[in-house]
């Protein structure tokens, strides 16, 4: 009974087992498009933009017919307000003459409903310039979030990277620990065999060691990379995820623009240094607005009210129509003082374009000549591993047949280790710094960016003119 009881229990278990579910591919465009659409930051500007474009609607306003509603229930026993409440609702009779009734009235009711109708002719050219100024904010607002877009796709395609970096160097320390255990099993088989002293076996271990640990702090750091990624796609984890992009699979070409050339193609497309010229603009119209200030105002309107003691008797209505202009002849220089910090925030940020240009242009150069480096980087990597391979192999044989020391094994496995971490750096260092040369040109965009294209998941076809590198085998 007990075998028919245990499997019963053992298919019952087994029911309840759900397969794990497969890791979902994500290409390097994918995860652009999913933090595009998280990131809480490219939604507070789509907020900011909006505010924006409010502004100018609240600055075209100002030139606008404006009507107002008003309603006042007062009581009152002040001999003027009294009589003159009681003309406006027509009930004056001989007795309200009455000295005595006129120096010491009862109290009275009044309940006035009024109207107002306001046109601005002229407000000295507030209105425009201030309509001007708030189109000018909105353009600055649409280029802000335009830059926050392109670092958002810069964070995450450099997340990405560090996290196929970390995957490569991680096999990479797992081949180089799984070497150094085979130089430890070949330090103690010489050992046994009374070939080499105990010194060299302790060598090869810690040297096996280092290289384990090695493998644990860059397990960890592609831990740490993934996480970060998550963060930037908006998931818990990045677990359930397959990065499908190799490490490196495009034709790797030196850039040969020159910088200053690029340079003229930056300050048309970048974001921030176009939105500080759109902030100049609005400066220059905010002083023109505080200049406005202390000159005429025109207005036209007409008003309308209706008086009565309470809703249940009849009353009077009356109507104004009027021109009025105020002109601020002395203000205490309160509007020359806002004309002129204006014009000092203008001259400011008219300033900050020059610094920011210098900028756009240090960053230029910096990504194309890190693009050219890290091509020699590769070229030359990939050349120093082909050779430590070949050195490691024919002194991994010398040393089995005794003709070798153990250290200059173990130099020649940290050699092969070291030129690998090299190569996979360099094809880091090329691949980001594409990426950020577009960011420095304010082009870092879906379709203006070669690694976010489809065609950089497939393995390419080696163009004559240009180097090709390819991914790093593993094995």
């Amino acid at each position: 009974m007990r075998h028919p009881l245990a499997l019963a229990v053992l298919f019952g278990f087994c029911a309840f087992i759900q397969p794990l579910p497969a890791a979902e591919d994500l290409s390097i465009s994918r995860a652009v498009g999913m933090a595009v659409e998280y990131s809480p930051l490219l939604k507070a500007m789509t907020a900011g933009e909006q505010a924006a474009r409010e502004q100018v609607g609240a600055a075209r306003a100002m030139g606008r017919t404006k009507v107002s509603l008003s309603a006042t229930d007062s009581r009152m026993n002040s001999p003027l307000q009294v009589f003159g409440t009681k003309l406006e609702q027509q009930r004056v009779t001989i007795a309200d003459f009455d000295p005595g009734r006129l120096n010491h009235p009862d109290y009275e009711n009044n309940l006035q409903v009024g109207m107002q109708i306001l046109h601005p002719v002229s407000l000295g050219g507030i209105d425009r310039h201030a309509v001007a100024a708030a189109r000018q904010g909105e353009q600055a607002s649409r280029l802000d979030a335009e830059l926050a877009r392109q670092q958002t796709i810069f964070r995450t395609i450099e997340a990405y990277l560090q996290v196929v970096l970390a995957r490569e160097s991680v096999a990479v320390a797992e081949k180089a620990v799984e070497a150094s255990r085979e130089s430890v099993r070949n330090a103690s088989a010489a050992h046994e065999a009374m070939q080499a002293v105990e010194a060299d076996l302790l060598q090869a271990q810690v040297h096996h060691s280092q290289n384990e640990e090695t493998l644990l702090r860059l397990t960890n750091q592609y831990r740490l990379a993934r996480e970060g990624l998550a963060t930037l796609l908006g998931v818990p984890s990045a677990d359930g995820f397959q990065l499908t992009m190799p490490f490196l699979q495009q034709a790797c070409e030196t850039c040969q623009q020159d910088p200053q050339d690029l340079l003229q193609e930056a300050l048309a497309n970048r974001p921030d240094y176009l939105k500080l010229a759109r902030e100049q603009e609005a400066m220059i119209h905010r002083e023109r607005m505080a200049r406005g200030q202390s000159r005429p105002h025109l207005a036209v309107g007409a008003q309308l009210e209706h008086n009565r003691r309470d809703l249940s008797q009849d009353g009077h209505g009356h109507a104004m129509v009027f021109a009025r202009v105020d002109w601020k002849l002395v203000d205490g220089g309160e509007a020359r003082h806002q004309a002129g910090e204006a014009r000092s925030q203008a001259d400011r940020l008219a300033k900050m374009r020059a610094v920011t240009a210098d900028r756009i242009f240090l960053e230029i150069r910096e990504a194309v000549y890190t693009i050219n480096n890290a091509l020699t980087r590769i070229q030359v990597s990939r050349e120093a591993i082909r050779q430590s391979e070949e050195a490691l192999r024919i002194l991994r044989n010398r040393y089995v047949a005794g003709l070798a020391i153990v250290s200059d094994l173990l130099r020649a496995e940290t050699s092969l280790l070291s030129h690998r971490m090299n190569h996979l750096q360099a094809l880091y260092d090329y691949s980001i710094s594409r990426a950020r040369l577009k960011l420095a040109l304010g082009e870092l965009t879906v379709e203006k960016c070669a690694i976010l294209q489809p065609e950089a998941s497939r393995e390419p076809s080696p163009a004559p003119s240009a180097p090709t590198v390819e991914p790093l085998s593993r094995e």
